[in-house]
């Protein structure tokens, strides 16, 4: 079964259930959170496809839409960190309630990685965690997405039109700014810059035992993200895959060996 849905709560929040039959069905089921802003639109196709594919293998998938963004309901100028953290719980409760399942685990796209990882260390009740090429440094990532963005107008419009450091320090200054269509609001970024200084990544990690961490990179080489958990949690199992980043793409991509990596993983570790 396919389904839509809301979650009820303060606000309602989009999703979209994927539920085997129980005759199919695996003791694990998946939460995706996705990534941010321009990413989540670029890369909903391989989520959607990597969800119907571990659908098919009887594992329970919830894909679902953070406050502000997609089709759920909230301002996304105005929402807040700790917001997107209780959305994930919501989630999770939701997917457990349609189930009911035993387990419990996260996938997380870059920055929906990084909220993965922080709601995993608050919780302590996820089965499995699966990161895909982790945006573990939020305000690094909002830097270097903005200077992206400059370049873009430059290409686009011949001339650049703002700078990178005005932009972030409006936001520092209760401003909110645009980003590709997207209003970030101060509030979110003061919420991750204090995220991103609040604990080291082994402190978050301190709890987190089992899950896949895959780097995505176009030469087939381990990430410096991923090379970096793998320095503090070695125990992990680690995975790359050698394929375009379909998150900055608006045209599709050869997405399989992605969703293999993931499948395989899973019909090894709950067969």
């Amino acid at each position: 079964m396919e389904k839509a849905l809301f979650i009820e709560g303060d606000i309602r929040l989009f999703g979209f259930l994927f539920l085997p039959e129980p005759e199919i069905r695996q003791t694990t089921g998946f939460v995706v959170i996705h990534p941010f802003a321009e990413e989540k639109k670029s890369s909903h196709r391989t989520l959607v496809e990597l969800s119907r594919e571990l659908y098919k293998r009887g594992f329970p998938v919830l894909m679902f839409d953070l406050r502000g963004c997609g089709d759920s309901e909230g301002n996304f100028t105005s929402v807040r960190f700790s917001e997107w953290i209780g959305d994930i719980y919501r989630a999770v409760n939701t997917l457990k309630v349609y189930t009911p399942l035993p387990k419990v685990g996260i996938i997380g796209l870059r920055l929906g990685a990084f909220l993965a990882i922080c709601y995993a260390s608050r919780q302590r009740n996820i089965a499995e965690n699966i990161w895909i090429e982790p945006a573990l440094k939020p305000v690094d990532y909002l830097r270097k997405s903005l200077r992206h963005k400059l370049m873009k107008e430059l290409c686009t419009d011949g001339k650049i039109t703002s700078n990178r450091d005005d932009l972030l320090q409006d936001l520092q200054n209760d401003n909110s700014i645009d980003f590709e269509g997207y209003e970030i609001g101060s509030g979110l970024y003061r919420d991750l810059a204090a995220e991103q200084e609040k604990e080291t990544l082994a402190q978050r990690m301190e709890h987190i035992r089992k899950g896949l961490v895959i780097s995505v990179s176009m030469n087939g080489k381990e990430t410096k993200a991923v090379q970096e958990i793998q320095a503090i949690r070695p125990e992990l199992n680690y995975a790359t895959v050698q394929m375009e980043l379909f998150w900055n793409k608006v045209d599709d991509v050869e997405n399989e060996n992605l969703i293999a990596t993931v499948c395989n993983y899973l019909t090894i570790h709950h067969a």
